[in-house]
């Protein structure tokens, strides 16, 4: 059994009781740690809270799947798996189609409709802001993506974070396996894994306990309640509270989803998001070298961060899982920090 009563955790508690302090109506983050013999909770831990991109390890997961069969393979281009009309417009004018792969690992040359293009406010964010309880669909976050953006690229040409890349996966999963993408989550992880408390907010329940969220807010706005929640979806639409999401990252990282190969596969780091963040396939590494010099030394764990400052990361050296939701856009950088702290801690027991 774990023993909550270690008290060299001591320090992360009173660090999450000064965080708590300094955030006003955000409240307490939503904390949990599980290592070997160790486990460590802050905050409220039964209520879900919407993941946001931590999400897009759940599609992978499935794309990686369904990669097994032979209606398709990593290398396949796109437009043999989907309606021509759903991938006009996003890609660069006579270029060859994305594979499935260069669509997992954000380097299909397609812009990113939710941030927007870098130095302009032409994101889906502004609108969903606006009007909070508009209800999206793929196809309409595709035409946005259309209509306001340009691809960034050739496919395989370069690096650019894109939620539009990842509705296309979430319509390849629904074209391949013949089901919905929601039931698709249902059918091959929330039910599999018995995660009882993880849903799709607007497409799904979970299987005990109320829909409520915990709060998410974008600005000033409270959306836990509203439809904006619907633009995440395949790029992350997932609500979870922070055990059932434990559960799904040791599933996912003991061979209970993916395959050895299939997730070597994911944790392939090729691209440099920003300083300290990398990406592979559905999947982020953390360098905290790369936030400071001074954290040389520290693991790298890897996972997902998610734009409402929610994260969910793996220690592979010391078997460690760790889950935080801070509630809100802007404290990104205080959850990287808590992250920091929580590393930090763990490498001097």
């Amino acid at each position: 059994m774990p023993d909550q009563s270690d008290m060299s955790l001591e320090p992360l508690r009173a660090r999450f009781d000064r965080i708590t302090r300094r955030r006003g109506r955000l409240g307490a983050p939503q904390v949990l740690l599980r290592a070997p013999g160790v486990e460590f909770s802050y905050g409220d831990q039964s209520t879900p809270f919407h993941a946001a991109s931590i999400g897009k390890l759940a599609t992978g997961a499935i794309v990686l799947q369904l990669a097994r069969g032979d209606a398709f393979d990593l290398d396949s281009g796109i437009d043999a798996l989907l309606p021509a009309r759903e991938i006009t417009g996003l890609f660069a004018p006579g270029s060859r189609p994305p594979t499935v792969l260069e669509l997992l690992r954000h380097t299909s040359g397609a812009a990113d409709y939710f941030e927007g293009d870098r130095g302009r406010r032409n994101g889906l964010v502004r609108v969903v802001a606006a009007q909070p309880d508009r209800v999206w669909t793929p196809a309409e976050m595709l035409d946005f993506a259309r209509d306001h953006h340009r691809p960034v690229g050739q496919p395989g040409e370069r690096f650019r974070y894109s939620d539009t890349g990842y509705v296309l996966l979430g319509r390849l999963i629904e074209e391949v396996s013949g089901v919905a993408y929601h039931e698709a989550v249902r059918d091959r992880i929330i039910e599999p894994l018995g995660l009882e408390r993880t849903f799709l907010p607007g497409l799904t329940s979970p299987i005990r306990g109320e829909s409520r969220l915990a709060a998410c807010y974008v600005g000033r706005d409270d959306l836990s309640t509203s439809g904006a929640l619907s633009c995440g979806w395949a790029g992350g639409g997932i609500a979870a509270t922070p055990a059932d999401l434990i559960t799904f990252s040791e599933a996912l990282h003991g061979g209970r989803l993916v395959t050895s190969r299939e997730l070597a596969i994911m944790m392939e780091m090729r691209s440099r998001v920003r300083g300290g963040i990398h990406y592979g396939a559905a999947m982020m590494e953390l360098r905290f070298d790369g936030f400071s010099p001074l954290l040389r030394g520290l693991p790298r764990p890897v996972g997902h961060l998610g734009s409402l400052a929610t994260y969910l990361f793996h220690d592979r050296a010391r078997g460690s899982h760790l889950v935080m939701n801070f509630h809100a856009r802007r404290e990104m950088s205080r959850a990287i920090r808590a992250a920091i702290a929580v590393e930090s801690v763990l490498s001097s027991r």
